[in-house]
Formats: structure tokens, C-alpha cells, sequence
């Protein structure tokens, strides 16, 4: 259960930190690991402006037992319902490197008009060579967040062409009825909590203020401290989700914003750990 999970983990804290005896490591016989950073400056590309708004980021490699980092991309269209293969975009050996791709060079890569990427996503995949010969891989990352100096690190990342999103249709304050249940917890319904959904910097990305419209406090404010749970909503050329969004234990939360002919939203939403909700908004 989560909250088992994080009292254990509470535990280990505390007895980490009570050792009065230093470990000393010897450097030659410490595992070495493969760590990439990727630091994300863009991710989405305007369908209004495909070359003047690429996506961009820096990777670097911490240490130098990395040779290269070989990254790859595929396409998803269709809503999500299709997707390509991977294909392979470039090898980087210089670290740090500013990494750069725009909407023409990637819908030139799958071998379609540029038009036809509009509303679709990019998964790019990167796979990290060491110095001694292993590859890391995204399938190598741990389950659990944790580091330690073997620790093998591919990962991925997302980008995608965006239009120009409208603040009107999902900008104000909400009263929320969300039904669901968690693993921990006896299924809920209508549980009322109101919410805010605002602007950012950032075209067609939304700040609401909790995701989980009041129930995480509810069923968890005790383990997490409590109080609301901001997310990130992403508008993709009128279809708005939750994106870049983890719960206090690291869980990965999702919802989907679906408008309805009575002017109410209905977000059918959850996390990786299994919480599941579906709340309907009515803007005040």
C-alpha cells in the first residue's frame, strides 16, 4: 500500500541518518553506472511557426564514462491511436550538447507533409553507450526512484506540434464532483472541491490546481503534508490533458478533458500507483 510504502521508506530515512561511522568507498571498486542529463528548454513546436519553434535542450554527462548517446524518435498520430517505429535521428559524442529539432526536419524524417504532424507527438528514446562497452536503455531505469552508482540511465522524452490554444475554454474557477477510488480507500462519490485552472507563460500549457480536485488531501493529506496538488494541462490543437504531472510519491498522473454540449468538463483521470477519478467541472 502507498502509505505502507512511505512510512518504510520514512523508517530507512532515520536510520540512514543515524550511522556515526562513515563508509569509506574505495573508487576502483565502486560500480559505475551510465548518467545522461537532459535538460528541456521546448517541447513544442507551433504548427503556425514549424521552423523558428524547435524543440531544444541540453544534454550533458556528468561523468566521463560516457562515449555517446544515440537518440531515436517515433511518431504518434491519429488522436494516439497510431504510432510509427523508431527511427533513428543522431549520435552525440560531445558532451554538453545542445540539442535541436524542428517540425520540417522531423516530418521530413517519416517521410510526410509537414501539415500532417499537426496534433501529432514525438517520443524521442535515447540509449546512452559507456566508455567500457554497456548500453543503457530506458528499460533500465529502476522501478522505484533511487541512486546509486551502477544505476544504468536511458530515458525519453515527449514533444508536439501545437496550434494556437485559446485561454477562454478552460481558463476560470470550477466546482468539481469527482467519483473514483483508491487502492487504500473504500470507492468515493461526488466528493465537492473547487478548482482553478490558469494561464502560463508557455502557449497551450495550463496550470490547474490540484489534480486530483481535492481528493488527495482527503485521503492522504496526512501522509503528505496536505493542501491542494498542482498540475500541468497541455493543450494539443484542442485536446487538453494532464502532462508532467507526479503525485507525492513519484506516481505519474494522467487525466483527459472531454467538453460537453451543457458547458461542463468531464476529466477522466488516475496515476500510475491506481488511483482512478472522473470529476465534472461547472465554471463559476
Amino acid at each position: 500500500m502507498k502509505i505502507i510504502r512511505f512510512l518504510v521508506i520514512s523508517i530507512l530515512v532515520v536510520l540512514a541518518y543515524s550511522c556515526t561511522e562513515p563508509m569509506l568507498l574505495n573508487p576502483e571498486e565502486t560500480p559505475r553506472g551510465i548518467f545522461v542529463t537532459y535538460d528541456a528548454i521546448s517541447w513544442n513546436i507551433n504548427s503556425e511557426d514549424i521552423a523558428g519553434t524547435p524543440v531544444t535542450g541540453t544534454f550533458d554527462a556528468p561523468a566521463n564514462n560516457v562515449a555517446s548517446l544515440d537518440v531515436y524518435v517515433k511518431r504518434l498520430y491519429d488522436d494516439g491511436a497510431s504510432e510509427s517505429d523508431y527511427i533513428f535521428l543522431e549520435t552525440i559524442t560531445e558532451f554538453p550538447h545542445d540539442f535541436s529539432v524542428d517540425g520540417n526536419e522531423l516530418a521530413m524524417l517519416f517521410g510526410v507533409p509537414v501539415e500532417e504532424t499537426f496534433a501529432n507527438f514525438y517520443t524521442f528514446n535515447c540509449e546512452a553507450n559507456g566508455a567500457d562497452g554497456q548500453i543503457a536503455t530506458y528499460e533500465d531505469l529502476e522501478g522505484e526512484l533511487i541512486a546509486y552508482q551502477a544505476q544504468m540511465q536511458g530515458f525519453r522524452f515527449e514533444a508536439a506540434v501545437v496550434c494556437p490554444s485559446d485561454p477562454d475554454v478552460i481558463v476560470g474557477t470550477y466546482s468539481a464532483l469527482t467519483s473514483g477510488s483508491f487502492p487504500d480507500f473504500d470507492p468515493f462519490t461526488d466528493f465537492a472541491y473547487d478548482i482553478t485552472i490558469t494561464t502560463t507563460e508557455e502557449e497551450g500549457i495550463y496550470t490547474i490546481s490540484d489534480f486530483s480536485f481535492g481528493t488527495y488531501d482527503f485521503h492522504y493529506g496526512p501522509w503528505y503534508g496536505g493542501g491542494d496538488l498542482p498540475g500541468t494541462i497541455q493543450d494539443v490543437c484542442g485536446k487538453f490533458f494532464i502532462t508532467s504531472t507526479n503525485d507525492p510519491w513519484g506516481e505519474t498522473v494522467s487525466g483527459d478533458f472531454t467538453f460537453n454540449p451543457d458547458g461542463t468538463i468531464t476529466v477522466v483521470g488516475g496515476t500510475t500507483w491506481g488511483e482512478t477519478w472522473t470529476a465534472v467541472l461547472t465554471k463559476q
